[in-house]
């Protein structure tokens, strides 16, 4: 599951390392959606360092393992600037994978990272959520799937989306659903 929405993912601005709260809109929607997860049979939670992620995930009251590998990946000097205003992109906009913003790191070394420190703390077949962001989702879920990275960019996730994976190896899995809504407490959604 993708973290709540943030006053820079409402901008269109790369938050990266920053570690900017969930939004009062995304706040406000925590309930409903904490309710939904644990109704669900998660026993366990995997997620970052960042307060985004991990204040919601300690939130759910089950074991929490905090893992600072599964943040999301640095934009250095672009985080909080809305995309349009940066300057000097285009390298990194024609390989966006390999490609490393001033002061950060690229997408490449995010995902190895985060995909070692998932692999690493997956316990058997204990139902996890795994609390995080984009970045490191993307990565993960293209693994399982046999995507190349460079695909893994071409996945949407909303906040709050919630992908289901069914794990059977650690490069095989099951794709049960991807980016589901989560209910707000106004509305269900499929």
């Amino acid at each position: 599951m993708r973290h709540g929405p943030t006053q820079a993912s409402d901008l269109g601005a790369p938050l990266g390392r920053s570690d900017l709260p969930v939004s009062e809109t995304g706040q406000k929607a925590w309930p409903a959606i904490r309710a939904e997860l644990l109704a669900s049979g998660i026993r366990r939670v995997l997620t970052s360092d960042m307060q985004r992620a991990k204040l919601h995930a300690l939130d759910l009251g089950l074991p929490t393992l905090v893992l600072s590998d599964l943040g999301e990946q640095s934009f250095g000097d672009w985080e909080g600037i809305p995309w349009p205003e940066i300057k000097g992109a285009e390298p990194f906009f024609a390989n966006p994978v390999l490609g490393t913003p001033p002061g950060g790191e690229s997408f490449a070394h995010c995902a190895s990272r985060a995909l070692m420190a998932f692999q690493g703390a997956i316990e058997g077949e204990v139902p996890t959520l795994v609390l995080t962001h984009g970045g490191p989702l993307r990565a993960i879920l293209s693994h399982f799937l046999g995507l190349p990275l460079e695909r893994s960019l071409d996945l949407a996730w909303q906040p709050w989306g919630i992908t289901k994976l069914e794990i059977h190896s650690s490069n095989r899995a099951i794709l049960r659903y991807h980016n589901r809504t989560m209910p707000t407490g106004t509305s269900r959604h499929p």
